[in-house]
């Protein structure tokens, strides 16, 4: 229940983006954010993967609602979800906008339409980098 770091996520569009990083039992505030259900690097890797992108007016109250409404929730479970990442934005406009460019960007499997319809457990773009003490990769 606690915040781990920060990902900068960089979209197709080049833009980058400092995601906070937290663990799914994390009791949020109600402030409105894009959030993210990632699966986080194993072993060497420094990539995570983008299951779920969703946008919230009340960010606490909207992750008891995709906990008990479930599928999105359990499916993204189901491949590995381990981390939620939020990028606080007080603008519904922002909101929309940003979310549609980060599903734009990793074609989430948990989104419908979005990947989900093809089966993909992977991203089609690159996915974004955890960038650790200055080093890409």
């Amino acid at each position: 229940m606690s915040r781990l770091l920060t990902l900068t996520l960089t979209s197709h569009r080049g833009r980058d983006y400092p995601v906070e990083l937290f663990t799914p039992d994390t009791s949020f505030t109600d402030s409105g954010a894009v959030y993210l259900f990632l699966r986080m690097p194993q072993g060497r890797s420094l990539q995570a993967q983008v299951l779920y992108v969703g946008e919230a007016d009340m960010l606490h109250r909207q992750l008891i609602a995709d906990r008990r409404a479930g599928a999105v929730w359990q499916r993204a479970e189901a491949m590995g979800f381990d981390t939620i990442g939020a990028l606080a934005l007080a603008r519904p406009e922002d909101r929309s906008a940003i979310a549609r460019e980060f599903i734009h960007s990793w074609n989430p499997p948990c989104n419908d339409g979005h990947g989900a319809m093809l089966g993909l457990v992977g991203l089609a773009a690159p996915m974004p980098e955890l960038r650790v003490a200055g080093l890409r990769r």
